[in-house]
């Protein structure tokens, strides 16, 4: 259900504004107080909960010093004896991951730094068209037929129960290493290494996959001085995992970014170098952001269409023509991918409008024997936000049906599968997003479970689109200096987003439309005119246009504040996340 607002003859479309309580804006200006700074980029910290001095320097400066011990992760001891008597005896190990870009990190993280104190290493990633999701049956018998001792699993295994035992018979140790969400019982492993397990004493519960490996080889780099400096070596890989798996930037999360964002700037891996050259990434410059949509895009594509070991060849080559080839072809996958996703989001949102009656259902689960399963899970994700409910497509091939989910704020699509694991054959994931696998047939029933798990736990208020706002100014207090604090707060990403601020009673100066699809305006407030462009937002601008003939005419505008250059001038822009008439 989409509220609306009609004024005149035009409906504008409303997002809920969540602000800051009331707590947040009193911590705000005692730290303004304290810090002598911008009070927007004080409540901005407070809203994400940094309320004191001592807060701010953590956030603010993330340090080494604070990442957590390692030895509190679960199962660590065992995993470390097993791991220092391959590298003592120079073993085969055989390391299986996942085919996204947090699989493909974890399992270049691990091979490199194995590698280098002796061990020869090996490594399976499962192809996601014929194999899905997890350790596979095909992985542990090629783990055998290599002659390798050990498995470890990155990014994945800790739902693999069957797989495990299947290593168990034929003579295989296994050490899981995960971030996923354990199933009641955990496989029978050698070690199951995941902060997320009920028994868990580790701190921070939100690390990536290939967080988890590298708090697991610094453990063991404590043992082999050859090895602490290739982990250290390795910190861009990290960064990359974590950012693209949309992880929090928050805590550990957001220190090993900071720490892997330097070492990417600066980076060795001549994979990441030719990567950053094909998406046009200035490597001095490099961002989580570039992460998010330029390097990582690219490094999934191969995965989302087939074979994802060529991200791995790329990121542990030393050849640099041959990085340069592998980014050239990277990139390529990545065109036919957006193309695949445009098609398969153009017929989703057909079936949806079809199918689906979105002012009495609360989710959306929709399916076909035609939609590529490589992309669904983008376009689960755009179709979750455009709708604000939670979503699951699925690609059905030989009578078995494989998806994928994303929630929305608020919603831990997870423990809604669980509701409806009877149906299923295979589910894995967290909160945010999973996977799932079941017969065709028992589709609609899986359907209508998961309406039923989402409508037990959301209102019809949850369903209403909103914009977090971390705060409200007046056009004049946007100026250069707050634009340089809020740089303070990078690395953005999910759980640290860019600041987004509030401004009522802006006057309209000029509008129109630019590009393909943007809108571009001029704004006035207490004497201060402003530049806006809205990517993507030429709708807005049909609202806009009518209202234009009346000279006060009035918004309020949510927006990122930035610098934006032109020309060899720099002036400070807002870019627009949501525009709402004056008596919004």
């Amino acid at each position: 259900m989409t509220s609306t607002l009609t004024k005149g003859t035009h409906v504008f479309v409303r997002k809920r504004w969540i602000l800051p309580d009331s707590d947040a804006s009193a911590h705000a200006v005692s730290l303004a107080e304290e810090l002598q700074v911008h009070p927007a980029f004080a409540a901005i910290l407070a809203s994400r909960g940094v309320v004191t001095q001592a807060d701010a320097a953590a956030f603010l400066r993330p340090d080494r010093s604070a990442l957590c011990d390692p030895f509190l992760l679960p199962d660590i001891d065992p995993a470390l004896e097993r791991l220092r008597r391959a590298v003592d005896n120079k073993e085969g190990i055989f390391v299986c991951g996942d085919y996204d870009v947090d699989g493909i990190t974890s399992i270049v993280l691990m091979k490199r730094c194995l590698e280098s104190v002796g061990c020869r290493v090996d490594f399976y990633i499962p192809n996601r068209l014929d194999e899905g999701y997890g350790l596979s049956d095909r992985g542990v018998k090629l783990a055998r037929d290599v002659g390798a001792k050990l498995i470890v699993t990155v990014d994945s295994g800790v739902t693999g129960h069957e797989q495990v035992s299947l290593a168990n018979e034929m003579g295989l140790d296994v050490i899981v290493t995960d971030h996923h969400e354990p199933q009641e019982t955990l496989p029978d492993a050698l070690a199951v290494v995941d902060p997320k397990r009920k028994d868990s004493k580790y701190p921070y519960k939100d690390l990536a996959g290939v967080g988890v490996a590298f708090k697991v080889l610094e453990a063991l780099a404590r043992d082999y001085r050859e090895l602490a400096y290739t982990v250290e070596e390795n910190l861009d890989l990290v960064a990359v995992g974590t950012v693209a798996d949309i992880v929090p930037l928050r805590s550990e999360n957001r220190i090993l970014t900071a720490l892997g964002l330097e070492r990417l700037r600066n980076t060795g891996n001549a994979g990441l170098a030719a990567l950053m050259d094909v998406a046009k990434v200035e490597p001095a410059s490099a961002r989580a952001a570039h992460i998010g949509f330029a390097l990582g895009p690219r490094l999934n594509a191969a995965g989302r269409l087939g074979d994802a070991s060529i991200g791995v060849e790329l990121l542990t080559t030393d050849d640099t023509a041959l990085a340069g080839r592998i980014a050239q072809q990277l990139d390529g996958e990545n065109r036919k991918r957006r193309e695949l996703e445009r098609q398969v989001l153009e017929d989703a949102e057909r079936m949806l409008a079809e199918q689906i009656d979105l002012v009495n259902t609360r989710s959306i689960v929709l399916w076909s024997s035609g939609w590529h399963p490589g992309v669904i899970g983008i376009v689960a994700s755009r179709i979750a936000k455009q709708h604000n409910r939670p979503t699951i497509l699925l690609s059905i091939t030989d009578g078995m049906a494989k998806g994928s989910g994303r929630s929305i704020p608020g919603f831990d699509l997870h423990a809604a599968l669980i509701s409806c694991r009877h149906f299923l054959d295979s589910f894995g994931g967290h909160q945010h997003a999973a996977g799932v696998s079941l017969a065709e047939e028992r589709l609609e029933e899986f359907r209508d479970c998961v309406e039923k798990a989402v409508s037990a736990k959301l209102t019809a208020d949850d369903l209403v689109a909103v914009i977090d706002i971390d705060g409200e100014i007046r056009l004049p207090n946007c100026t250069f200096d707050l634009v340089h604090q809020l740089q303070k707060l990078r690395p953005f990403g999910a759980g640290n987003p860019e600041p987004v601020f509030g401004t009522r009673r802006v006057k309209v100066e000029d509008a129109k439309t630019v590009g393909n699809g943007h809108l571009r305006m001029r704004v006035s407030q207490e004497g201060r005119v402003m530049d806006v462009i809205g990517f993507g937002m030429a709708e807005a601008y049909r609202e806009l246009r009518s209202e234009m003939r009346d000279s006060s005419f009035m918004v309020s505008l949510a927006y990122v504040l930035e610098e934006n250059t032109w020309r060899g001038e720099t002036n400070l822009q807002l870019r627009l996340k949501d525009v709402q008439p004056e008596d919004y």
